[in-house]
């Protein structure tokens, strides 16, 4: 899985992946180029998409200024925003079952 992800994200030979290791926060992985990963790592490991969402793991990069401004000064917006960290380790271990299960990926990785 390492090298999938340093080969799609384009993260250097240098930069420390493990289970941890969280695609938008530690890689930088976010918007477009999040959808373009997910999509790649759904192919290349031939999983069923099952309940994924892509706004419950990242920001949409559409999301713009008048949303960061709303953000910044409604308190239930913000939290309304929070989103899941997606790691590493949960790709990991959504290749076996062949599909992604949000609630088992999630209580496994996040607790």
């Amino acid at each position: 899985m390492e090298d999938f992800v340093r080969a799609t994200t384009g993260a250097s030979k240098r930069k420390q992946i493990t289970a941890n290791t969280k695609l938008e926060d530690d890689l930088g992985v976010s918007g477009i180029e999040a959808e373009a990963f997910m999509e790649k790592f759904f192919d290349a490991f031939e999983l069923d998409i099952g309940d994924f969402s892509f706004d419950r793991y990242f920001v949409n990069e559409g999301s713009g200024i008048v949303l960061s401004l709303i953000t910044l000064l409604s308190r239930k917006r913000r939290e309304a925003l929070n989103r899941v960290p997606l790691t590493v380790g949960m790709l990991v271990d959504a290749v076996a079952p062949s599909r992604w299960d949000s609630r088992a990926l999630e209580a496994r990785h996040n607790g």
